[in-house]
């Protein structure tokens, strides 16, 4: 029955889809974690037999299919961002989704050819490979497979060790041991108690690693020094701030005068966009332009300069002294700029929607008193290795004791991709061994403990403020010290198998 099923030409493209369909519902924001442990089955049985160019072709469909799925919403960036009508909107998340999807298709091209021309096991090859990929493929929008497992905490924290890349790895292992004993099975009636007895022994250590790592981050967290700090979430879009901006600057100093009489935070956080401009970076502020507040306050910007406009986060004392500031580095294409566009400023006319930012170029971390803090604005939260710069503490090496960033997620509606960032921001805190502190200006505003755990969070969409103690932590992860070795290492191995295969079937050519 199933060699009959397997054995219809249209099998391998409508199995292609089905692992495209459970990729996007089993990572973030849909949130049904369990399907991305099988998600890659149907296109193992897809795949089985093919050549190496048409399981490319195989591989790209299921990437398209997942992407287009799970990255729906940059229809509405496009729109609001680039002021792109619906239909070139579309063609812009089919073009996304098209691109992402190579890893998915280099990832099946590389598999056949190996495990074809070796004889390797898939069980240990597909991981590897997947892994080298998501290392090294250019994503406008980084999605590590392993965030999807974002809510498992037990799994999650070998990324002290490995980065987020060491979870993508496990994903796939996990979905190949299944393929490869469900394979052995309907075909032999057997099971592969190798491969599955050291599946549940990964697993065992992994969540062994995990609950050490655990106990000891909460007993970090018991003895550490504290912050209080309080967010401001206005419930405000990017359009509001260009049509109404002084009633936005206005509920932004409101919530943040009820927030200090009631709570007492030591720090009062805004967002990113609050429509604030500036033409310096030191100096002192009006206190009643930012609310007359009493309390430091660290807000987003946009900040004029001689050489272009940035955006930028500033971090002022009670008194409104500049205490420092930070540029936005990483940029997002199209809507913060457009490539080439310094070459062909023409393009620009293109798109009269998107802005024109001038790229931060430190790394530099902020002092609050005594406390040195690491800030990052919008998306930069999903880069591990510019993030992993930041912690690295500057010229000084003044390692930072806690993250920030400053987001506005309105740009794409009231849909899975604040829970997206979000997933994928938390991997910052477990790389790194830090809280981190996030606030948006539509939501998810969130606390996320050096555990990657979300603590709290705001609703999506909502006017709220919220208030937590974070823990001021000490001391370097390996991580932070080697970066994504993992990475490095699945590349290198790729690399020779790919190397070996060639060799292989050119001798057997000339043979």
């Amino acid at each position: 029955m199933l060699n009959r099923i397997t054995s219809h030409p249209f099998f391998p493209w409508l199995a292609a889809v089905a692992s495209g369909i459970l990729l996007f519902l089993g990572y973030a924001g849909f949130d049904q974690f369990y399907l991305e442990w099988i998600f890659l089955v149907p296109l193992f049985w897809a795949l089985r037999g093919a050549r190496p160019r048409r399981a490319f072709l195989i591989g790209w469909v299921a990437g398209i299919v997942g992407h287009a799925g799970g990255f729906y919403w940059v229809i509405e960036m496009f729109k609001q961002f680039a002021g792109a009508p619906f239909p070139f909107a579309l063609v812009g998340l089919v073009l996304l989704a098209a691109s992402n999807g190579i890893v998915m298709a280099a990832w099946a091209w590389g598999i056949r050819l190996i495990a074809a021309g070796r004889g390797w096991q898939v069980v240990w090859v597909a991981p590897v490979v997947w892994t080298a990929m998501e290392k090294f493929w250019p994503e406008v929008f980084p999605n590590y497979l392993g965030a999807s497992q974002y809510r498992l905490s037990h799994l999650t924290q070998i990324a002290d060790f490995t980065g987020v890349l060491g979870v993508s790895f496990l994903v796939v292992y996990i979905n190949a041991t299944l393929y490869w004993v469900t394979a052995c099975w309907w075909e032999e009636r057997r099971v592969p108690w190798r491969p599955l007895s050291a599946l549940a022994l990964s697993l065992l250590l992994v969540v062994g690693y995990g609950e050490m790592r655990l106990r000891e981050v909460e007993r970090q967290v018991a003895s550490a020094q504290t912050l209080k700090v309080g967010l401001v979430q206005a419930n405000r879009g990017a359009a509001d701030m260009h049509v109404d901006a002084d009633t936005v600057l206005k509920e932004h100093r409101d919530l943040s005068r009820n927030l200090v009489e009631s709570e007492r935070p030591d720090l009062v956080v805004w967002p990113e966009g609050v429509p604030v401009s500036l033409s310096f970076r030191e100096g002192v502020l009006p206190t009643a332009a930012l609310g007359d507040l009493g309390t430091p306050l660290l807000f987003g910007a946009c900040l004029r300069t001689a050489d272009g406009i940035c955006n930028s986060a500033f971090l002022v004392d009670r008194s409104g002294r500049i205490l420092g500031s930070y540029d936005k580095t990483v940029l997002v294409p199209f809507g913060e700029y457009i490539p080439f566009g310094d070459t062909f400023p023409s393009l620009y006319s293109w798109s009269p929607y998107s802005s024109r930012f001038w790229r931060g170029q430190s790394e530099e971390p902020l002092l609050l008193g005594n406390h040195v803090i690491s800030l990052s604005i919008c998306y930069e939260d999903i880069f591990p290795l510019h993030i992993r710069k930041l912690m690295a503490g500057g010229k000084e090496r003044r390692v930072p004791e806690v993250m920030f960033n400053l987001t506005n997620d309105s740009w794409y509606g009231k849909s899975t991709e604040p829970v997206q960032h979000l997933a994928l921001a938390s991997f910052r805190s477990i790389e790194n061994r830090r809280s981190l502190v996030r606030v948006t200006n539509t939501g998810i505003s969130a606390f996320v403990d050096p555990a990657g755990r979300i603590v709290k969070s705001t609703g999506i969409w909502t006017k709220e403020t919220l208030v937590d103690k974070i823990p001021l932590l000490q001391g370097r992860t390996p991580y932070s010290a080697v970066g994504d070795w993992i990475g490095w290492l699945c590349a290198f191995l790729f690399a020779a198998a790919v190397t070996s295969a060639c060799v292989s079937a050119r001798r057997k050519l000339r043979e």
